[in-house]
């Protein structure tokens, strides 16, 4: 199983110097990925059942950005998004912008793709909510399209490309990976990506939504083995709870996951090197072992 750790993304412990030191001790010490989440905006207030993982008035850095800053000071790592709202952009240029940073980052970046949950957001970025499911759709079809350097035609509801070319070629497959455990995420998880990843899951729910993947990738003529099962888990990385998160670490690959994200108790800022050296040095060769 490959490990990945969270870097810091809002509030005050979101600096230059942090992340940077978040970075590259986890790339010295063995972990496998480094990870940054999504918001443009944020309500005070909102109807969504769903909370921000942060205070409304605190910084929160922009994800694509904050990865083109993680590949200039990394060289091994890959960089992903948990996950990014893609029907909130418009999909020409952000395919431009995700090729050129798979392209400057040597090929080592991750698209986790997922379709939002706060409406007011969507709202204030113009964009249409109640059809953003519709939207992703097309959106991941563009992407792959431009990604292949070629002249692309495409029609759809929303969008339309009469013999356009985009380039660079992303180094790689760049990996898409959708978020959510809809059946129409795990549908485009099939159809268009290269895996799933959960959000916290308990095992019994995460190996329930792991068969409904499965299924899909079936449905779709594909073999379930080449989507990679990720989760973006609540397992913390502390000073006294190393071999918790271990063990918590270690119970997710036994349900099936290929690659889990962690993170470190931002609380012990000053400390976060050290503790992502202790965790490596004594955790991560046993966790990633197949």
């Amino acid at each position: 199983m490959k490990v990945g750790l969270r870097v810091p993304m809002f509030g005050w412990r979101a600096t230059p110097d942090h992340i940077e030191a978040h970075a590259r001790a986890a790339e010295a010490h063995g972990f496998d990925s480094l990870w940054v989440s999504d918001h443009v905006v944020m309500p005070r207030q909102h109807d969504s059942e769903h909370r921000a993982p942060f205070k409304v008035e605190e910084a929160f850095l922009e994800p694509l950005a904050t990865m083109a800053f993680l590949a200039a000071v990394t060289e091994r790592v890959e960089l992903g998004v948990s996950v990014l709202v893609v029907p909130m952009r418009q999909p020409v240029l952000h395919a431009k912008i995700l090729a050129s940073l798979d392209h400057l980052a040597g090929g080592r970046v991750i698209l986790g793709a997922g379709i939002g949950w706060a409406r007011e957001e969507f709202e204030v970025l113009s964009m249409p909510w109640d059809r953003r499911g519709r939207r992703t759709d097309e959106m991941l079809q563009l992407y792959r399209a431009f990604w292949t350097g070629e002249p692309v035609d495409f029609g759809g509801e929303f969008h339309r490309v009469d013999g356009w070319i985009s380039r660079p070629v992303p180094p790689r497959r760049l990996p898409i990976w959708m978020g959510g455990n809809s059946p129409q995420q795990f549908r485009r998880a099939a159809r268009w990506g290269d895996g799933w990843i959960s959000r916290g899951a308990e095992a019994p729910l995460l190996r329930k939504h792991i068969g409904m993947l499965h299924e899909a990738a079936e449905a779709e003529g594909r073999d379930p083995a080449e989507l990679t099962v990720a989760i973006h888990s609540h397992v913390v990385i502390t000073a006294d709870g190393m071999e918790q998160a271990a063990e918590g670490l270690a119970a997710l690959r036994e349900v099936g996951v290929q690659h889990a994200l962690t993170t470190v108790d931002f609380r012990e800022t000053d400390r976060v090197p050290e503790l992502i050296e202790r965790f490596g040095r004594d955790h991560l060769a046993e966790l990633q072992q197949d």
